[in-house]
């Protein structure tokens, strides 16, 4: 008797603890780009998704192409999804989800990831030194733009001391008539 119900109480306790995990949500799983989600044509990047469960199944995928999606298990907490050789295609917005061995049941999607693929050609028909040459520009306008400024203080102090030192002639002259004035009279 003892037996059959200590065999009915842990079929139970573990039927409630399968219950308890279908019934559990899977957090939101975080994506991001290394080196960076702007990249050069015809590099790589790595899109790492990192859920809060170890022991699962993460998915990588598109939302502009609905057919795209990776797979990738893992006994971790993250996992590496990597794309070789950026096309322009390649560009879009992705997200990642995961999902335990237990369930079937996919995660909230991660927050979307926008991936850039610039053109390098572009880059490589620039004139060579063309940055050099605007910031030997920028330079130049700025040692200009303070000669100018300093001219103009210079001038401005000129010419006020030039009236300050008429206005004192001026006072002088009239202080020493003053007592020309007053002697004749």
């Amino acid at each position: 008797m003892i037996t059959e119900f200590l065999s009915l109480l842990c079929l139970g306790l573990s039927l409630g603890f399968e219950d308890e995990k279908k019934n559990e949500t899977l957090t939101k799983p975080y994506l991001s780009a290394l080196p960076s989600p702007v990249v050069e044509q015809g590099r790589n990047v790595t899109l790492r998704c990192l859920g809060h469960r170890h022991n699962v199944t993460f998915m990588l995928g598109k939302l502009q192409d609905s057919g795209y999606r990776q797979e990738q298990r893992s006994a971790g907490y993250e996992a590496e999804f990597l794309l070789t050789h950026l096309e322009p295609k390649d560009a879009g917005t992705y997200f990642c989800a995961y999902k335990t061995m237990d369930s079937q049941e996919w995660s909230e999607e991660s927050e979307h990831l926008q991936l850039e693929v610039t053109d390098d050609r572009k880059k490589r028909r620039a004139p060579p030194g063309g940055k050099a040459t605007r910031s030997t520009i920028a330079a130049t306008c700025s040692c200009l733009s303070i000669l100018l400024l300093f001219l103009s203080i210079f001038l401005i102090n000129r010419c006020t001391q030039h009236d300050l030192s008429h206005e004192e002639s001026t006072k002088r002259t009239s202080h020493s008539k003053l007592p020309q004035q007053e002697a004749m009279g």
